[in-house]
């Protein structure tokens, strides 16, 4: 991660990104907003529809779970579009985005820069899926994953946000590299690293080990996880702790029951910060604590859950019927 660009230089290149509405499938019209001064978290969900099965947009929710808001309207343009996740720039009012068309084929997913407060969009990697994001948070460079040709699975993609330098971090044939995470500095990344067993663990970039885990256990069916597996890995604020999520067991209606942990970059210090069994999916850290979606397939709920790093002063901002698929929660930089 050794690649660094001033924000002033990113801000220009994003500028030059979407300058041209050409690239806007929206036609021009005002259908995407920035958050609003009140909110703190983005996250995806189908909720704005009346039944289960639609796409799913992007939101917006305050610190108290007060004020929802719809910031997108993919749903009504040309190419209907589901929103998978979204990483927010340093200035709220940008992302990058990972879409997959409505009733595509799974693992279409493109990566899209979008100017909520302008409405316009730019494809920042053409022919390429891609399945996760983070955007640095100095503003400079994006780190996403995205499958290769070569090996039919995921390497670590660097690139600057209008797409130019894109680069393949990792360039292996037989471990996938999934999920990274860049630190509050922009220095380095974690990120899951999945080897030839099947087996998961969290690395801090390029090839250090953070986690060692349980011994594996039995496959989740329709993914790539085996019990005991860690995932989708998050650096504390002051950057000396990880939070991820680790497949503690099967069934769950094929979701898989998941803790989310805590544990130091050296690897020292592991603690469990939410447990039970239910599906939660990947966690956010910021200076209000640890968010993350949790499924609860008996009462067919989806919450959306805050607690402190150490698992106290839980929160639960919102609560949908799980059919809306609410996933994916980020804080938006500076929350």
């Amino acid at each position: 991660m050794h690649r660094r660009l001033s924000p002033a230089v990113a801000l220009v290149l994003l500028a030059v990104a979407c300058g041209d509405d050409r690239t806007n499938p929206f036609n021009r019209s005002n259908v995407t907003r920035a958050p609003s001064a009140d909110a703190v978290l983005l996250f995806v969900s189908g909720s704005w529809a009346s039944g289960f099965g639609q796409p799913r947009e992007l939101f917006a929710l305050s610190s108290d779970g007060s004020k929802l808001e719809r910031l997108t309207n993919c749903t009504q343009a040309s190419s209907p579009c589901d929103f998978l996740q979204v990483a927010p720039s340093v200035d709220r009012g940008r992302v990058v985005a990972v879409r997959s068309a409505a009733g595509a084929e799974e693992g279409t997913s493109a990566l899209y820069f979008m100017d909520l407060a302008r409405s316009v969009e730019t494809l920042v990697v053409p022919r390429r899926r891609v399945g996760s994001v983070d955007w640095s948070p100095d503003g400079s460079f994006l780190l996403y994953t995205s499958i290769t040709e070569d090996s039919g699975l995921e390497d670590l993609f660097y690139s600057f946000p209008d797409g130019t330098s894109d680069e393949n971090l990792t360039q292996t044939r037989a471990i996938r590299e999934r999920s990274p995470r860049i630190d509050p500095l922009s220095r380095t990344a974690v990120f899951e690293r999945i080897d030839e067993t099947g087996m998961g663990r969290i690395y801090l970039f390029s090839e250090t080990p953070v986690t060692a885990g349980p011994a594996a256990g039995p496959a989740l069916p329709d993914s790539p996880y085996v019990v005991g597996a860690d995932a989708d890995p998050v650096l504390s604020p002051n950057a000396v702790e990880v939070a991820f999520r680790r497949l503690t067991g099967l069934g769950n209606d094929g979701l898989g029951t998941w803790d989310v942990l805590r544990v130091r970059v050296d690897g020292s210090g592991l603690q469990t910060i939410a447990t039970g069994p239910l599906f939660r999916g990947a966690p956010d850290w910021g200076t209000r604590g640890v968010v993350f979606v949790e499924t609860d397939t008996v009462t067919s709920e989806s919450r959306l859950v805050v607690v402190q790093p150490d698992g106290s002063g839980r929160t639960v901002l919102r609560t949908e019927d799980a059919g809306f698929r609410m996933a994916a929660p980020r804080w938006l930089r500076g929350s």
